[in-house]
């Protein structure tokens, strides 16, 4: 008999202090799909950009129409030019194209929704992030196994509640673990 681990999709990945890799030193991560088939996709939820929103909006001829606009996040190290919208699922509903992650959560590459969501006033919470967090098939389950991540269920007051900078805290608090209570094998952040 064959026995496969369980998909992680719609869970959040929490780097453990001895991953040393810089693009995930304590990032938290919304799994969006994974397969033992096809590997995983993810998006870092705590990486702020010096990005303004209203610039991309601009280039892309999209007007703002509300002025509290979120930050924009580096959403990983693949494929930086490209733009995911992260966003609470409103009466609107997902679009055909969008990955629903839960309930609550979807994730969009879309410039529509982008530009829907930033016109105002908020129906829904939302932010972009540029990137993505990408595993081959394996990749994932290994790193998960050397003890470089913990999974937790998705929160999504995590996402928008939580200050960007508190997240990774708060995302290891939501499974029991206090954060000083890890050892630090690298000790600082990786450069």
């Amino acid at each position: 008999m064959i026995q496969t681990s369980p998909s992680f999709a719609g869970k959040l990945l929490i780097a453990m202090p001895n991953l040393a890799d810089p693009n995930f030193w304590r990032s938290v991560v919304l799994l969006g799909v994974h397969s033992h088939e096809e590997g995983a996709f993810g998006l870092v939820v705590n990486r702020p950009l010096d990005v303004d929103l209203r610039e991309v909006l601009a280039e892309l001829g999209q007007e703002p129409g509300g002025d509290d606009l979120p930050g924009v996040l580096s959403g990983g190290p693949v494929q930086p030019s490209h733009g995911f919208v992260l966003y609470e699922r409103s009466e609107h509903g997902a679009g055909d194209e969008d990955l629903t992650v839960s309930d609550s959560i979807v994730i969009s590459g879309s410039v529509d929704t982008l530009a829907r969501l930033a016109q105002g006033p908020a129906a829904c919470r939302f932010f972009l992030l540029l990137g993505y967090a990408g595993w081959y098939p394996g990749q994932l389950e290994r790193e998960i196994e050397e003890n470089s991540w913990v999974v937790a269920p998705l929160d999504s007051s995590i996402l928008f509640d939580v200050p960007v900078e508190d997240r990774w805290a708060a995302a290891l608090r939501s499974i029991g673990i206090e954060p000083g209570a890890l050892v630090d094998t690298g000790s600082t952040e990786p450069t």
